[in-house]
Formats: structure tokens, C-alpha cells, sequence
């Protein structure tokens, strides 16, 4: 009998368990997936499509109409949306720890000529864009929205202010100061002689005693 007692009690105690995870569990997937309640924390621990769906929704509450790209086949673009002036926005999500990087740039501009949008935007959960993306980003009037911006965006979201959360969206590219010569190399030709790396080619002496060989 006693045995009886102590396995009820264990068959007890287990149920209990488990409904209390089962509640924990539910409570953690609604605040997970309510877009109100997400933080940056909660980002971090995202796949980069859920960080997608994320900010489509988050855009969309905002009052822009919004349109998430197809997985398989976006072009560089992750999701578009249209300002309050009708001008489509291409927007690339980058859920990233370490720093942005210049691919992302060429992407989200590759993928504004392919949609005939207006603006291009990369949004992302780095802190950081490394100075050869930042002089990409110049160059190509692409704006970034980094860890820090993205945090404001979302603090005025949930105190309802949409409109300072879309000033923050629709401010200009940063300019970043570079020269474009910076990124040119100039090898010294000798005489005769063009050569880079291990290619060359000599010119004759007498071009024209060349051409009628």
C-alpha cells in the first residue's frame, strides 16, 4: 500500500511538472513572438528569416505598406515598403553579431536596381559596420540602421510614438568622407614593359617592323 501512496505521489508531482512547464513554454512563445513585447535580446537568439518576419511585422505596425521578398529567390532584398511620400524602400535584415559587413551593401544596391525602388535600407542587429561598408554605404546613398538605432526604433514602437519611429527609418544616409582613388593602385610602367603580378607583355621596338612580321 505504501507503494501504491508513493507512486501516486510521484505520478503527482510529474503531472504537476509538466503542466507548469507546458505554462512557462506557452508564456514564453507568446512574449517571444508578440512583436510588442520583443527586445534586442530576444533578436539576438532569432534565425535570420525570423528576424525578417520580425521586422516585416514591426514595419507593417508602423503604417508603411510592407511586403516580405521569397526566400528562394529575393535578389538581395528581404523585405520593401513604401514611405509616407510612396517611394519604395528595398530593406535587407541582417541579424548579425559580429560587424556588418561591405557584401551586405552591395547586395541591398544591387537590389534596388533590380526593383526600381527609390531608397535602399540594411537594417541589422550589429553594433558595428566596418569603414570599407560605411564608404560603400556613402557612396551608394544606402542607409544603415546598426544595434543602436534599431534599439530606439523599437522603444518608441512600443510607447506608440510611430511617428519618431519613422523619422528614425526615413533619415538620410550617413555621409562618411572617402576618395575613390584611395582604392586605385598605380603600377609604374618601364620602358616598354606592362606588367602585373607575374603577367607582362613587351612591347616591340618597331611597331611597325611587328605588324608586317
Amino acid at each position: 500500500m505504501f507503494d501504491y501512496f508513493f507512486i501516486g505521489i510521484m505520478l503527482l508531482s510529474i503531472m504537476t511538472g509538466l503542466i507548469v512547464v507546458a505554462i512557462v513554454l506557452k508564456f514564453k512563445r507568446k512574449r517571444r513572438f508578440d512583436v510588442a513585447k520583443i527586445t534586442l535580446s530576444d533578436i539576438d537568439q532569432m534565425t535570420g528569416h525570423e528576424f525578417e518576419e520580425y521586422l516585416y511585422v514591426l514595419i507593417k505596425a508602423l503604417g508603411y505598406e510592407t511586403y516580405l521578398t521569397k526566400k528562394s529567390r529575393d535578389f538581395g532584398a528581404d523585405l520593401l515598403f513604401r514611405d509616407g511620400t510612396g517611394q519604395l524602400t528595398v530593406v535587407q535584415a541582417k541579424r548579425l553579431s559580429e560587424k556588418l559587413g561591405l557584401d551586405a551593401v552591395q547586395e541591398i544596391y544591387t537590389a534596388q536596381a533590380y526593383y526600381l525602388a527609390e531608397k535602399a535600407l540594411i537594417i541589422t542587429s550589429a553594433e558595428q559596420a566596418s569603414e570599407p561598408c560605411r564608404k560603400l554605404a556613402a557612396a551608394t546613398k544606402v542607409k544603415i540602421i546598426d544595434r543602436e538605432q534599431l534599439s530606439q526604433i523599437i522603444k518608441l514602437f512600443k510607447r506608440n510614438r510611430f511617428d519618431e519611429a519613422q523619422e528614425l527609418i526615413e533619415e538620410l544616409f550617413e555621409w562618411v568622407d572617402f576618395k575613390a582613388e584611395d582604392s586605385i593602385e598605380v603600377i609604374e610602367s618601364k620602358r616598354g614593359l606592362v606588367q602585373a603580378g607575374e603577367y607582362f607583355y613587351k612591347r616591340p621596338s618597331n611597331p611597325k617592323q611587328s605588324r608586317a612580321e
